[in-house]
């Protein structure tokens, strides 16, 4: 009978045996042309955003400013989405087989430089409704 140690070895050198790599040889990739520069076109994104006078302001001008900053700054979150994208997380807590709480939250990290607001509308009950834009030229397309 072979010795323990002769019987772990022939099976070791069998199994390594069985990992040779053979080698297979590549063929050259075919030359090609070099391929065209795309000349991509801007692209100019509306959105709007709308705003509700505060509840606690000093005067209807604080209300009227607050309430025009507020849709500026939804006009251009909006804005934002279209371009960039959107993080949506959601969460749900279950107790006993029964929703207890349940949440969704979106988030946009990003950075927009160049919009412009095309028009401000005022309505009656105080109400602003402001439409932003923003051109997306070819540097915008890099970063993608």
């Amino acid at each position: 009978m072979l010795p323990k140690t002769t019987i772990m070895l022939f099976a070791t050198f069998l199994m390594l045996s069985g990992c040779y790599i053979v080698p297979v040889e590549q063929q050259q990739p075919a030359r090609r042309a070099a391929s065209p520069v795309v000349d991509w076109k801007n692209v100019t994104i509306r959105a709007t955003g709308q705003g509700a006078p505060p509840e606690r302001s000093v005067n209807a001008a604080q209300a009227r400013i607050m309430t025009s900053r507020a849709a500026k700054l939804d006009a251009l979150r909006n804005l934002l989405e279209q371009s960039y994208g959107v993080n949506i997380s959601a969460r749900s807590n279950v107790r006993d087989f029964i929703l207890k709480n349940d949440s969704v939250k979106s988030r946009v990290d990003a950075y927009i430089r160049g919009a412009k607001v095309i028009h401000t509308i005022y309505h009656d009950d105080g109400g602003v409704e402001v439409e932003v834009e923003v051109t997306l030229k070819q540097n915008f397309r890099n970063l993608f």
